[in-house]
């Protein structure tokens, strides 16, 4: 269910407490199973934002005095034998209860000091009733041996469910006497919900977490070292992508029959670059996102520089950094997954199917963002990024990908020169543009007067870059623009090669 996988960990977590409270539940209930018998400030600050989140997400309705999960959430959430709830918890004394005989809940009743009942309904509320009692409850545990109250506090937080013999233990015996076990199969016994929130303390999950994690900073630099380093980077990476289509300018490396670079070509394209594999990977896939690198579809089709190259050849450095890093925020092909194997065990090559994440692009968007929440020149702790991204999605079934994609992303920005030594730059803050703004200020941090508002006006060449005592930083050497014939254009992969398509440069 999408709406799921929507929620942070603490959203989720209230869902899965009204999976388990009763239908409907009161907000007090459920407050109840988040906060414990003992109470907790935090959760009962971040509860009401938690059931607005379910409200929007179309998840709740009713009036918090009748709270109802819908009916798909609930039965995705609520525990089951062959699915588990996330709390632990199991059935309800009336569900697992369900299949017994009138006689036998009798003699539990019995058992319990409860009076008898004329039907099973009126004796399992009873029992219910009882379970549900602080006070009768405690009383009735504090007669049991040490040995039966080990069984429980194993089964509390589950799975509650264990395996009896035909001929139970004593200790066993006297649990399943009072109800306090109750077989659900042969040999099996389950342990009911009811029994297991009071030896809980009323609380639904063993962790409640109402508060995210924070982005722990890992160094401290001076904002303008951290500029200048992302400054020297970004002109490499403007040399690179230079570099690179310049060797491919009027015809690259083919193109594979099922589409993309051969092995052969990347490694080949790694050592003109001077850069391990899995980087030449990325060069490669950042200038073909930005729109400066296709097949010439030709039939020897090969990769060539597109007309789009000249253009941005033209362009001010600032300007042409800018293409690169938008491109790369906003793609969704992944580089780092080049080398690796699809579902079907097939390789997966640069420039090739099977590397598009629909979630590429939101995690780099993410990460970025938590980087700009941090103080200017902090460098973060990718442990603590990673973190807080399994909080705020903790139900994403492709989670692994999502942490590889926050740990490419984070290397992959240090390249390009959106960070540098770890730490977002100026021209990266401005590169998310008002999202930075807005959460430099809900952390509180002083805003600078002149802080850049765009790409254009933030890039790191279009500032005086701090001068590193060992270290000066230079733009690439500028390079002679291709020669193409007088009568069009010399670019392979442009599909008329027309005059018109280079007019602007006659």
């Amino acid at each position: 269910m999408r709406a799921l996988e929507r929620l942070d960990r603490f959203a989720l977590q209230t869902a899965e407490a009204l999976a388990v409270a009763g239908d409907p539940a009161s907000y007090e209930e459920l407050l109840g199973l988040m906060a414990g018998d003992a109470g907790d400030h935090a959760v009962a600050a971040a509860l009401p934002r938690a059931v607005g989140t379910l409200r929007e997400q179309a998840l709740v309705w009713g009036e918090d005095t009748r709270l109802r999960l819908v009916r798909t959430a609930r039965e995705l959430l609520a525990p089951s034998p062959q699915h588990p709830s996330p709390t632990g918890l199991g059935p309800t004394v009336q569900e697992a209860s369900a299949g017994m005989s009138p006689g036998r809940i009798q003699e539990i009743v019995a058992a319990a000091g409860l009076p008898s009942t004329h039907d099973s309904v009126s004796a399992v509320a009873a029992l219910t009733g009882l379970f549900t009692d602080r006070k009768r409850m405690a009383k009735l545990l504090g007669g049991l041996p040490e040995e039966s109250l080990d069984v429980l506090r194993r089964l509390m937080w589950g799975p509650p469910y264990g395996q009896v013999t035909a001929d139970p233990a004593p200790r066993l015996r006297r649990l399943l006497d009072l109800g306090l076990l109750l077989p659900t199969a042969p040999g099996t016994v389950v342990l009911p919900r009811e029994v297991a929130l009071h030896l809980r303390g009323g609380l639904a999950h063993r962790a409640t977490e109402p508060v995210p994690p924070v982005v722990e900073a890992a160094a401290s630099y001076r904002p303008q070292v951290v500029d200048a380093t992302a400054a020297g980077q970004a002109y490499t990476a403007l040399a690179t992508v230079e570099e690179l289509l310049k060797d491919w300018d009027e015809g690259g490396p083919a193109v594979l029959r099922a589409g993309g670079l051969s092995v052969r070509d990347l490694k080949r394209t790694a050592v003109a670059l001077d850069v391990p594999e899995p980087v030449a990977a990325f060069w490669v896939e950042l200038a073909y996102a930005a729109g400066l690198l296709a097949s010439d579809g030709e039939a020897d089709e090969r990769y060539a520089a597109t007309p789009a190259y000249d253009e941005w050849l033209e362009q001010p450095p600032a300007e042409r950094w800018a293409r690169l890093a938008q491109a790369w925020l906003a793609a969704t092909r992944t580089p780092g997954l080049v080398g690796g194997r699809d579902a079907k065990e097939r390789a997966l090559s640069a420039l090739g199917p099977g590397l598009d994440r629909s979630a590429a692009s939101e995690v780099r968007h993410r990460v970025l963002t938590l980087l700009a929440g941090l103080p200017e020149g902090a460098a973060p702790a990718a442990e603590s990024v990673l973190a807080r991204l399994r909080w705020e999605r903790p139900q994403r079934r492709e989670d692994d990908l999502r942490s590889r994609l926050a740990q490419w992303t984070l290397s992959e920005a240090e390249l390009l020169g959106i960070t540098g030594r770890g730490a977002l730059s100026a021209h990266g803050r401005a590169l998310l543009g008002p999202a930075a703004a807005s959460v430099r200020a809900a952390a509180q941090e002083p805003k600078q007067p002149d802080e850049p508002t765009g790409p254009a006006t933030g890039c790191p060449c279009t500032t005086t870059p701090y001068r590193h005592p060992t270290r000066n930083p230079s733009p690439p050497p500028s390079r002679p623009s291709p020669s193409r014939p007088p009568g069009g254009c010399s670019r392979r992969c442009c599909p008329s090669r027309s005059t018109m398509c280079c007019s602007r440069r006659t």
